[in-house]
């Protein structure tokens, strides 16, 4: 069994794991429909028996009549109790099968926050848009002050310092009037006009992909919490109460699913013991432990709890969906945003590894989304049917 807490790959396809979940999903569904049909099949024929000898008037004398009478009456609370044991036991596995959903969308949000949190487009971003942080700009500043000092006596204030904007009118009134080689102030004049020039056109886009990217994360964060709470509200249903991040780290998963199997069997008046049987068949005769009677009212909440915990992920389905669509559009404008620099080509020589390094960060995640994130089965008439139980009334 996989450790619990290992983080699924960010590059992880829906066909690598989504698809076999969901065709494995199907066979169990499509097992136990065939074990229903087992059960009934001869039953249903018996009653078609029975009616048709009733409706032999021949048939109808006290002695013969009462008989068939009862037989139909038994044969049919029978199949009655048969399909609301099957009913149940259905809901019991698309709930199960609703855990397994959770579960593994909660490793797609985690993979998404620690995709988000480690991205070094929004770590270095804030550096991007300030000249003071290149090389370039920074050499030419000091030999600029040096020279103005020296020849004017004149000093950039401190204030200049923190404000690019205003230390970019400085430099270039710097440069004019500081004295030097012509080749040389040509060079830098070249240099410090591809940062200004990068940093005032780019600033106000660098600081959308920048706040946006954080608005991301914050949503993605709130999603992994929403996951959180849809789990400790599905498994309080069933009496399992440990919080999703300790049962994920301590993959405790079948305890819950035992727990589970320990509430239908109680709904249904089996004992503790019945619940463990291979395929949900009673114990043997001489075990001890005979069904009893159900509890109609434990019955009745059983499915109303365990349908109530199948609708709510059905909506978070469609919430994580959403943000996943929501997140796709984000990246595809970062994209745009990233290549809008005209000046690129001129500048290159002088353009930092973070601005390289963000538009490859940008591209990544943004297939990210629309692969190992975007599920559009997620969203597909199969994954209903399986959840709702619409294929197998």
């Amino acid at each position: 069994m996989a450790n619990g807490r290992s983080i699924a790959p960010p590059g992880d396809s829906l066909s690598s794991w989504f698809q076999p979940w969901l065709q494995s999903a199907y066979s169990e569904l499509d097992q136990m429909e065939l074990e229903y049909l087992d059960r009934t099949e001869p039953l249903r024929a018996r009653l078609q028996d029975v009616a048709s000898i009733l409706a032999d008037p021949r048939n109808r004398t006290p002695e013969c009549g009462f008989q068939l009478l009862w037989e139909k009456n038994q044969l049919e609370e029978t199949l009655k109790s048969i399909h609301q044991e099957y009913d149940l036991k259905l809901l019991k596995l698309r709930y199960r099968k609703s855990i397994e959903v959770v579960k593994m969308l909660y490793e797609k949000v985690l993979s998404m926050d620690h995709h988000l949190s480690s991205l070094k487009a929004q770590q270095g971003l804030s550096n991007l848009s300030n000249p003071h942080n290149y090389p370039e700009f920074k050499e030419t500043r000091a030999i600029i002050e040096e020279r103005l000092k020296k020849k004017y006596n004149i000093q950039m204030p401190s204030l200049f310092q923190t404000n690019p904007f205003l230390s970019a009118t400085f430099s270039i009134v710097g440069l004019a009037l500081s004295s030097g080689e012509e080749k040389d102030k040509k060079e830098n004049i070249e240099k410090v006009a591809c940062v200004l020039d990068f940093t005032v056109r780019m600033h106000n886009d660098l600081n959308v992909i920048y706040y946006e990217t954080g608005y991301l994360r914050d949503a993605n964060l709130t999603l992994k919490k929403d996951c959180e709470s849809l789990f400790s509200d599905c498994a309080r249903q069933v009496g399992y109460t440990i919080p999703l991040v300790t049962c994920r780290e301590g993959d405790d998963w079948e305890r819950l699913y035992t727990m589970l199997d320990n509430y239908v069997a109680k709904a249904l008046g089996e004992t503790n013991n019945t619940a463990t049987q291979p395929g949900g068949y009673p114990p043997p005769a001489n075990s001890g432990n005979q069904p009893t009677a159900p509890d109609p009212r434990l019955f009745a909440r059983a499915n109303t709890n365990l349908q109530f915990s199948i609708d709510r992920v059905g909506a978070f389905v469609e919430k994580y969906s959403n943000f996943v669509s929501q997140g796709g559009e984000y990246y595809k404008k970062f994209s745009k945003i990233a290549s809008s620099y005209e000046n690129e080509k001129a500048c290159v020589a002088v353009l930092p590894d973070q601005f390289k390094q963000l538009k490859r960060d940008i591209d990544e995640t943004f297939d990210k989304f629309n692969s190992a994130y975007k599920m559009p089965e997620m969203q597909g008439s199969k994954l209903k049917d399986m959840l709702y139980g619409t294929n197998y009334d």
